[in-house]
Formats: structure tokens, C-alpha cells, sequence
């Protein structure tokens, strides 16, 4: 993916952006002024170990759970790396396009076992979240997807897990690849500012989709038109993260101020708002961060100054005396350090996943079309992105009441239909596709 250094351009209003991020810089400052030593000593746990694994009355399809016995011993593949339907699938059968990628998936096959004896190791140490992620189902997910959009919002990194998302709902999808640009959107205005995305839709009006955006100024600049023209409705829920594309602090910092300050005018009238946190790199840099510089192969983040490992409680650890620029990473990346407090600020919950995906170092191959691309950001598949499924689920059932609570308060969809949302986006310019 190109990671250009070059900021976008950005015409803002003259001083609401201004006011906004020096509010956000302030809570910035307070909230890692009051709760930063524990996470700088020993880094951020994330999985829940208490997940609601629950039998879904209206769930349209049936899925064994399989037991973790069964698993651990490899008698059986898990879901979410690509185990089929059981006891009986339609979908596998079929083995074009995305269906046949969904069937195959993308890392080497000895990547693919390698990774599920990685989350099987992990289970065994007793961490938080894996022997559950490992006997989770589509169903699971299901009383979270019906009667709703669930958009997934952002650079390539939520492209990818857009695909790991729509093939772990395999068999609920009708295998069409429905474009967002050219057969979602309904007008011309909106039609001319949205980049790309697809939507996979799913049994009984269900639906996932991407929308991809670069950055946060060019989401804004569509939000407007989320009912009039990108087809929303009020039940839906957005699932958020940009950052990959923003390589300073200053970029990051001015264009997530922008989102935020529409945010902050729109929160009523817009769907629920999720943030994905933003995922480590593994160039070779101290901290993996992208280096345009550096072309070397991919590395543990660390190494070899004795790198990071992660302990049974999915905390981050390392030697901050012989390496002190490993305190960035136990906070999450510098994006993180940015965008955490900012949501906070603006009441959106954040979906945790940089912890458990920092181990996640070595599955890049296959990860772009051109083998000769040194691509240390984005994985293959099955890797990180089934992290996140599972994480983002979790999080999401913690949220179910605050999900009703927000809907419920919201205007009603025909008055969303008509209403002026253009409010907040004066100036905003985003650049040609």
C-alpha cells in the first residue's frame, strides 16, 4: 500500500477546527497525564476471557460449536480460520472468486497451521479470549448483524478484514460482490466522493460493508449523505479506523480533528460509532514503524534489542532500560497514543487490538500481488484479522445496551431521510481518486 508522507490537502473552517483540537489536545494531555505509568510499566491487556458465548434463537443457519478437545488435537479446523459449516455447508462447494479465496485463503499452507498452533499455544498458557475465540461461531456474531448495516470503515488494513469478516460469514453471504460505488450509492454527489468498497449481503436483509477511506477528512466528507445517499439507516453501526496513511504526528493529529469536530456537531443524528485501535508494522525500524528508507524483510518488533514478547495475560513486555523506545509500543504506536484519548473525548468506544497482534510478526507473504513488494503492514490470511474478528465481537456485545440506548435517542429514520447534515464539512477538499 502507498504510504505517502505528503499530507492531503485540507481546507478547514477557519477556527471551529482550531477551537476543536485545542480541546482535544487538551484531553489529550489530561488523560495521559492521569492514567499513563501502569500502561508505560507494563503495556495494555485486551481480550475479555468472558465472552457471551450464547445459543441464538434466530439464527437462520445451523453451526456445531466444536469443542476446544477437538481443536487443541487438530480433529478439528476452527471457524475462524476457515473451518467449514458443520454438519452440513452449501457455500464450500463453490470455489470462484472471493468464495474460492475464502476456501484457500492466502498464507502458505504450513503459515496457516503454524498461526492456528500459535492461538492454540496461546489458549494452553490459559491468556484471556483464545479458547473462546477458537470455538466461536457465525452465529455468534448473528444477534449483532440482523436487521443492520455493519460498515466497516477505513485504509486497507479494514479492506483486508473486510475479506476475513465476509469469510467467516460464508455460508449466511450470497457470494455477490456488490460494489459500493456503482450499485449502493444512489446519487451522483456522493457517488463522486467515495473511493471504493462492496457490500457482502447476508441472510434476511443483513449486511456487511466496506467503504474505504484513506483518512478521516474523506469520510467526513461523505457522512452527510450516510442516509440519503450511502443507503444507512439509523440501526446501523460503523466499525472506524484510519491512521496508515498519516506518518506524522502533526498529520494524524490535524486530520482526526476534523472527523472529530463533525463528530461532535452530527453524534445524534449519526449511527453507532466502534474505533478499531491501529495495528503494529514490522519494518525494520525500532519500533516497526513504516520507514520509507528501509526494504529489509519483516521482524519481530524489538529485534534484536530483545523485541516484545506477550505474556499469559496478553500484557506487553520488555526491557525498557537497554530499550527505551519500546515504551511507545506498550502504549499502543504513537497513532494510538493520538487517537485513544480523542474517542474518549468523544464518547466512541475503542476496540483493543494492538496487544495480541504485535506477536502476529511473520505471516506477510502472500500479503500483496507483487512478491517483490516488501509489505511489513498488511498480513495473509488467516493472521491478525482473525484477531479482530473476535475482538470486535466481544466488544460489540459489551456494547448491546449502549447500541439500544443511542438508537433509541436518535431522530426517526424518516426525519434522517430529509435531514440537513451538511453542517461541520464547510471547506473540507478532499483529492481526486
Amino acid at each position: 500500500m502507498p504510504q505517502p508522507n505528503t499530507p492531503r490537502r485540507l481546507a478547514r473552517s477557519k477556527m471551529t477546527v482550531v477551537i476543536g483540537l485545542i480541546v482535544i489536545a487538551i484531553a489529550c494531555t489530561s488523560w495521559y497525564s492521569t492514567s499513563s505509568v501502569k500502561r508505560r510499566l507494563l503495556g495494555s491487556a485486551s481480550f475479555s476471557s468472558k465472552p457471551s458465548w450464547r445459543t441464538s434463537r434466530t439464527c437462520p443457519l445451523e453451526f456445531r460449536r466444536q469443542s476446544y478437545a477437538d481443536i487443541r488435537t487438530f480433529r478439528k479446523k476452527p471457524y475462524l480460520v476457515g473451518g467449514n459449516q458443520e454438519p452440513t455447508c452449501n457455500n464450500c462447494l463453490v470455489d470462484d472468486g472471493l468464495a474460492g479465496f475464502c476456501k484457500r485463503l492466502t498464507c502458505p499452507y504450513p503459515e496457516q497451521r503454524n498461526f492456528l498452533e500459535h492461538l492454540i499455544s496461546r489458549a494452553e498458557l490459559g491468556a484471556p479470549g483464545y479458547e473462546a475465540m477458537l470455538t466461536m461461531t457465525p452465529c455468534d456474531w448473528w444477534p449483532l448483524l440482523q436487521n443492520r448495516t455493519l460498515w466497516l470503515v477505513g485504509d486497507s488494513l479494514s479492506q483486508e478484514f473486510m475479506k476475513t469478516f465476509q469469510c467467516f460469514m460464508y455460508e449466511f453471504w450470497d457470494l455477490d460482490m456488490v460494489d459500493l460505488k456503482h450499485r449502493v450509492v444512489e446519487t451522483a454527489l456522493v457517488r463522486d466522493n467515495v473511493r471504493l468498497g462492496w457490500c457482502a449481503n447476508l441472510l434476511h436483509g443483513a449486511r456487511i460493508c466496506h467503504h474505504r477511506v484513506n483518512d478521516a477528512p474523506e469520510y467526513t466528507a461523505v457522512l452527510p449523505y450516510f442516509y440519503q445517499g450511502l443507503t444507512g439507516k439509523r440501526t446501523d453501526i460503523v466499525m472506524m479506523n484510519t491512521g496508515m496513511w498519516s506518518n506524522d504526528v502533526d498529520t494524524y493529529t490535524t486530520r482526526l480533528g476534523v472527523f472529530a469536530q463533525y463528530y461532535k456537531l452530527h453524534k445524534q443524528e449519526l449511527p453507532y460509532f466502534v474505533w478499531r485501535d491501529s495495528s503494529p508494522q514490522f519494518f525494520h525500524t525500532p519500533t516497526g514503524d513504516f520507514d520509507r528508507s528501509e526494504h529489509a524483510v519483516c521482524q519481530p518488533i524489538g529485534f534484536p534489542d530483545g523485541g516484545v514478547t506477550l505474556d499469559k495475560d496478553n500484557v506487553l513486555v520488555s526491557d525498557f532500560e537497554t530499550s527505551p523506545h519500546l515504551r511507545t509500543v506498550h502504549e499502543g504506536g504513537w497513532r494510538n497514543q493520538i487517537s485513544r484519548p480523542v474517542m474518549q473525548a468523544l464518547g466512541i468506544p475503542v476496540i483493543k487490538t494492538w496487544n495480541t497482534s504485535v506477536p502476529i510478526w511473520q505471516y506477510h507473504k502472500n500479503a500483496h500481488d507483487d512478491p517483490n513488494h516488501h509489505d511489513c503492514t498488511h498480513w495473509c490470511h488467516p493472521s491478525a484479522y482473525a484477531l479482530w474478528l473476535y475482538e470486535s465481537l466481544v466488544k460489540l456485545q459489551e456494547l448491546e445496551g449502549d447500541i439500544a440506548k443511542h438508537i433509541s435517542q436518535m431522530p426517526s429514520q424518516q426525519q434522517l431521510d430529509v435531514l440537513d447534515m451538511t453542517a461541520g464539512t464547510e471547506g473540507i477538499i478532499v483529492d481526486p481518486f
